[in-house]
């Protein structure tokens, strides 16, 4: 058996804290559930693995702050990541460009400094 209310507030918890370093162990001591039995009901009910959950909402955070004309590394940064260099191979890797590309894309230039 499953439990939704737990994989809900680990998916609270990672909403509430995208901009720092998530632990799967933090996530497990908010839902209540061992690390284990949350990542398994995680996977059932959201379709993914709350690690994977974490990046896609880390690449959401990205994209709309590039949208809003913010600079490669201030998007990387304030959305989490260690560096520009990990949000790019995590955006490469996911939506089959670069995020420089992207930016371009919307008919905007991007910033490379603040």
């Amino acid at each position: 058996t499953f439990d939704y209310r737990a994989a809900e507030r680990a998916r609270e918890f990672i909403h509430s804290a995208l901009n720092r370093c998530v632990t799967l162990d933090e996530m497990a001591a908010h839902s209540e559930r061992d690390r284990w039995a949350l990542s398994r009901d995680f996977r059932l009910l959201f379709g993914t693995s709350p690690y994977r959950y974490l990046t896609l909402r880390r690449l959401d955070m990205v994209r709309s702050l590039l949208a809003q004309g913010r600079s490669l590394v201030d998007a990387a940064l304030t959305a989490g990541f260690t560096d520009q260099s990990h949000m790019t191979r995590q955006f490469h890797s996911t939506y089959g460009l670069p995020p420089s590309r992207w930016v371009k894309m919307l008919g905007r230039s991007y910033k490379t400094l603040d």
